[in-house]
């Protein structure tokens, strides 16, 4: 592999990307205009089937309202194959789902503690991603249609077949009218950034800081600005994030790691004294094949080789060792072999980020990595019936947890439409379906965003109860009218949500609800009246610089990341929560990715020291002064991160001043520890530990410095009151 690596060779080694790529559109709101025309069209043929030709008021009603939840609240994405599953899926369960609501609606008791009870199973089961995600509104109002509005158990085949009619339509126009497929482009963007940071490491390697690299790294960065701005306008499809798209939310996240590894590497610029191994090329060269196979497997080609890159480290961790060895036997000062180590050091962070990126790559493409040797820990590990099983229960038992957002939010979209079915059956009220509706429609992620939700939700409505209202009061002796007010209302619906925000869609549903019923049942204009991280991954770093530094064991670890873990997944969970909220926010999405994915940063730190003490035998007992120097500035970087935590659980006051670690004493502990090394091996592995723990202090205060900004702007953010 030779160095001449130029912006132009970048371009030349993009992997062909398919056909359709091109078609996808760039403009997000050219999606949800496409959405709306064939919502509009097909949504009211499907009713004035069911309501004209058939002439059944109870089919009609759960046929439109099944495909507007179809085609408007989920429209499932993917290619064909498996959108139709989605579809069917949903249709299927959906049918289960209405059958029960009407077995239960006689006995407004009963139906609120169904209600309960399932509310919570279809919101919580959202924290498995995927289609189920996408699924959960429809499926919430297919029961909630059904226990809203009392009727004997004669009614069920009818209902059902409305349901049913909605699916078997929703599925068709999902597949061939206008079925768009944006994650093509996206995945074609993320393969263009995967291509230009391949260059970028390639140059790098063989122009250590050299201003060569410049215009290389403006093209990754571009990329990466690229990629960025494309999931951001994807992200306004209705559907919410799927667990491919927390895969690929990860990848870009791990281009950009690369790429502040590249810019700020953890050596002096322009070094010259540097190791110049076989294994270090080696080790280079498999990561740019794994980046570049990346961009393959991302437009459809064959996957990376992730052992490939793993075996290198493994063989250039060895290397190194016998580098530095025989640098100090040959009398070379400990200063400069430390700064040679450096350069390194940076090529092997950047290999277990493109590890991980690699499989999450896969991931993102519809695969899965093998799992025949240790994946980071973000990487799921599941393999046939049984895997999927263990990784269902763990997933409950992580979320079932008091500090879960899933288990806030399911308890509160429970609680909430239970109480609303109770109240609307009990008081009596007309149209009951639509204030457990209302209920559905504004509960939000989390108490903030629940009561700015309620606010624009009551607004809109207001806006949509007056428009539609007037209508109803001067056409509704004129169904003509109101047929051909109807598609206009459900392009609204469909388009305003996604193209012009929360509050226009609110209204336009509301208009959308009006023409229904006055068209099912005239009332004129009084329908619309019914419608007015943390501490977890602090003790995992503990424990894994303990074992690397000599002060823990294995044993010790296991039950430690365990509960990283489990922490890890529940921010990223909420984190997806955040993403979905269609309400206004006051922190920025990008600037809660930057909390979320540190965890999973400081995640990745203490899996690199346990694979360095645990499996690779690196142990500073025959140090322990250095060890001990170092362990203190791992207590001071750990205090930070705590007061960091602090300050956003709300324990701690913000802006305090933040105590860093020490390089210079961090350097000295090593540079000490290597003087005294000399020729001794087993000395060599135990300096060479001290070094590896130094590092990593280095590298996670300087991530901790980096957080300092995101957790104060989500401070303030907490701190805005709802309204505002």
């Amino acid at each position: 592999m030779n160095g001449e690596v130029t912006v132009e060779a970048a371009a030349e080694v993009a992997p062909s990307v398919p056909a359709s790529a091109s078609e996808a559109p760039a403009n997000p709101r050219l999606v949800a205009l496409h959405r709306a025309v064939r919502a509009a069209i097909v949504i009211p043929a499907t009713f004035a089937i069911s309501l004209l030709v058939i002439r059944d008021l109870q089919l009609a009603t759960f046929a439109v309202f099944g495909c507007f939840s179809l085609l408007v609240l989920a429209d499932f994405g993917g290619l064909r194959p498996a959108r139709a599953a989605a579809y069917v899926g949903t249709a299927l369960g959906g049918a289960i789902l209405v059958t029960l609501g009407t077995a239960v609606s006689p006995n407004a008791a009963v139906a609120a503690a169904v209600m309960l009870v399932l509310g919570f199973t279809v919101a919580f089961g959202g924290v498995f991603g995927g289609y189920v995600a996408a699924a959960q509104t429809p499926l919430l109002l297919a029961f909630v249609l059904a226990v809203s509005i009392p009727a004997p158990l004669s009614a069920i085949p009818t209902r059902v077949g409305g349901w049913l009619l909605a699916g078997a339509v929703s599925t068709l126009a999902g597949l061939f009218l206008w079925p768009w497929f944006e994650r093509v482009a996206l995945r074609k963007r993320a393969a263009e950034a995967c291509i230009a940071v391949a260059a970028l490491v390639a140059s790098e390697r063989h122009h250590p800081g050299d201003d060569a690299t410049a215009p290389l790294t403006e093209v990754a960065r571009g990329a990466v600005a690229a990629v960025r701005g494309e999931y951001v306008h994807t992200s306004m499809r209705p559907a919410g994030p799927t667990s491919h798209d927390r895969a690929f939310v990860e990848l870009v996240t791990q281009i950009a790691q690369i790429v502040d590894l590249l810019e700020r590497p953890f050596y002096e610029q322009r070094q010259n004294f540097r190791p110049c191994t076989d294994e270090g090329r080696h080790l280079a060269a498999a990561v740019t094949a794994a980046l570049r196979a990346s961009a393959g497997v991302l437009t459809g080609g064959a996957p990376p080789d992730i052992r490939a890159v793993e075996s290198a480290r493994r063989a250039h961790r060895a290397a190194l060792d016998d580098w530095a060895a025989e640098q100090l036997r040959d009398g070379r000062a400990a200063e400069e072999v430390l700064q040679g180590i450096d350069v390194d050091h940076t090529l092997r962070v950047i290999a277990y980020l493109t590890i991980a990126l690699s499989a999450n790559a896969v991931i993102a493409a519809g695969g899965r990595p093998h799992e025949s040797f240790p994946l980071p820990a973000a990487i799921p590990r599941h393999e046939g019936a049984r895997g999927v099983a263990v990784r269902t229960l763990r997933t409950v038992r992580t979320h079932l947890e008091p500090t879960s957002t899933v288990l806030h939010s399911s308890l509160r979209v429970a609680v909430g439409l239970a109480l609303s079915v109770f109240l609307a059956r009990t008081l009596g009220l007309g149209h009951a379906f639509w204030v457990v509706l209302g209920t559905l429609s504004v509960l939000r992620s989390n108490a903030l965003g629940t009561g700015r939700t309620t606010v624009q939700a009551i607004a809109g409505s207001v806006i949509g109860f007056v428009g539609g209202g007037l209508f109803a009061s001067v056409a509704g002796k004129s169904p003509v009218l109101m047929w051909i007010a109807l598609p206009v209302a459900l392009f609204l619906a469909s388009y305003a949500a996604s193209a012009f925000g929360f509050i226009a869609g609110q209204a336009a549903f509301t208009v959308t609800v009006i023409l229904i019923f006055n068209l099912i049942s005239p009332a004129g204009w009084q329908v619309g009246l019914v419608r007015v991280e943390d501490v977890a991954v602090g003790i995992y770093l503990e424990r894994a610089f303990g074992l690397i530094l000599g002060g823990d064991t294995a044993a010790e670890i296991t039950p430690a990341r365990a509960d990283a873990v489990r922490a890890r997944d529940r921010a990223g969970e909420a984190f997806d929560v955040f993403l979905n909220e269609r309400g206004s926010r006051h922190l920025e999405p990008q600037t809660a990715a930057r909390l979320v994915s540190s965890g999973s940063q400081a995640l990745l730190a203490g899996d690199l020291l346990v694979v360095v003490a645990a499996d690779l035998g690196y142990r500073a007992d025959l140090c322990l002064d250095g060890a001990t120097m170092v362990e203190t500035e791992v207590r001071t970087l750990l205090a930070g991160m705590r007061q960091l935590a602090g300050e956003l659980g709300g324990t701690a006051p913000g802006g305090a001043p933040t105590e860093r670690p020490s390089v210079e004493a961090v350097r000295h502990a090593a540079i000490g520890c290597m003087r005294r090394a000399g020729s001794d091996e087993a000395a060599t592995h135990g300096a060479m530990a001290v070094v590896i723990a130094g590092e990593w202090v280095q590298n996670l205060a300087r991530m901790e410095a980096d957080l300092e900004q995101p957790v104060r702007a989500a401070v303030e953010a907490a701190a805005t009151r709802w309204w505002r």
